[in-house]
């Protein structure tokens, strides 16, 4: 009898309550795997982010006329794999060329940070007639730990270089199935046509994505070049190499990147007029491009609020770390785009979205 009461209760429970109770279990399972199985996930997302790129590259190549003539797909495919990897070589070479200088010298950058913090209360109790505490934040601020844990990062992401691009030639070899497949796997014409038109609208935009912000990327990276070249800093190409990367990260990334040569202007030249101007330079190459450039070519393309921009960041910063914070975006893309793709879910994709309109 008590069973049949038990039955009858689990089918009379609303289905609401159980598809909910399945949701969250899935969504806990997926944050617990996406945890613990980063080793073996970042290099494969890290993987499909490069393998866009080379699509975005190539296709861009594909446009370029000679005598009236385009060039096939696959010499534009081999030409943007062949650019990437000239490029990569001389960024390999030259992290590699500042990383063992740059470990030395961090000590002796940490001693003149101490004489700072030393000479500032100093200053402060000689102006002010009052004693300035901040032996706690001097004994926190440890320049040289930080260099090395930035070190470790870019170290981290080149061992793992061979198995990255272990997956991109097997993503580059999958493309040519994956229409075969789709036929396979859709059920009807109907939802074939489906599957195709939402790969390809994530396609589309994380590849429009991908090309532009690296194109922005390099942009602001050679223009900070040139300013800390005018300064003088020491590591001024590794530094620009530092720019570049977290110029992926929207908002943040910038102020992160121009914190370091500008502190270590202060270190190396001890000069707060020359700070303010490699500041003001550095500042002023960020907003041009990442304010006026980069909205002009980008438009609302990627239709994403803001806030869910920021809230990417937070959330797969804390799984990730950096890399996950590059990846914020273009994964918040795909999102919006398959939750739109499905009436229980397309409320979820206007949440996401900046205009409130999903095409």
């Amino acid at each position: 009898m008590s069973d049949t009461n038990t039955n009858n209760a689990s089918l009379s429970r609303p289905p609401n309550t159980v598809t909910f109770a399945a949701t969250i279990g899935v969504a806990a399972l997926t944050l617990y795997l996406l945890v613990v199985g980063q080793s073996i996930l970042i290099p494969l997302v890290l993987a499909i982010f490069i393998t866009y790129l080379l699509k975005a590259l190539a296709h861009g190549l594909e446009k370029i006329s000679i005598k009236g003539r385009h060039l096939p797909s696959s010499l534009a495919l081999a030409g943007s794999i062949l650019v990437l990897i000239m490029f990569l070589t001389v960024l390999v070479q030259l992290v590699a060329g500042n990383i063992d200088t740059i470990v030395d010298a961090a000590p002796a950058y940490q001693e003149k940070l101490q004489a700072l913090f030393v000479s500032f209360t100093a200053s402060i109790e000689l102006w002010f007639g009052t004693t300035l505490t901040i032996t706690a934040l001097n004994e926190n601020i440890d320049f040289q730990s930080t260099v090395l844990r930035l070190v470790g990062a870019l170290q981290s992401i080149a061992s793992n270089t061979f198995q990255i691009f272990l997956y991109v030639a097997f993503l580059l070899l999958e493309i040519r199935t994956i229409d075969l497949k789709i036929k396979a796997f859709a059920s009807t014409p109907e939802r074939e046509n489906a599957i195709k038109s939402t790969l390809s609208a994530i396609g589309s935009n994380i590849e429009k994505y991908v090309w532009i912000k690296t194109a922005m990327s390099l942009l602001v990276s050679g223009i900070s070049y040139a300013i800390l070249l005018v300064a003088d800093i020491d590591f001024a190409a590794f530094w620009a190499l530092l720019i570049f990367i977290l110029n992926y990260i929207p908002y943040l990334g910038s102020v992160v990147a121009i914190a370091f040569p500008v502190v270590l202007s202060i270190l190396q030249f001890g000069s707060p007029g020359l700070t303010g101007l490699l500041l003001a330079g550095l500042m002023g190459a960020q907003i041009v491009v990442g304010n006026v450039i980069e909205p002009r070519v980008t438009g609302k393309s990627l239709n994403l609020s803001p806030v869910i921009i920021v809230l990417a960041l937070s959330v797969w910063g804390s799984i990730w770390g950096v890399i996950g914070m590059i990846l914020s975006v273009p994964i918040m893309v795909i999102a919006m785009i398959v939750l739109a793709q499905f009436p229980s879910t397309k409320a979820l994709a206007v949440l996401i979205s900046q205009s409130g309109e999903i095409k």
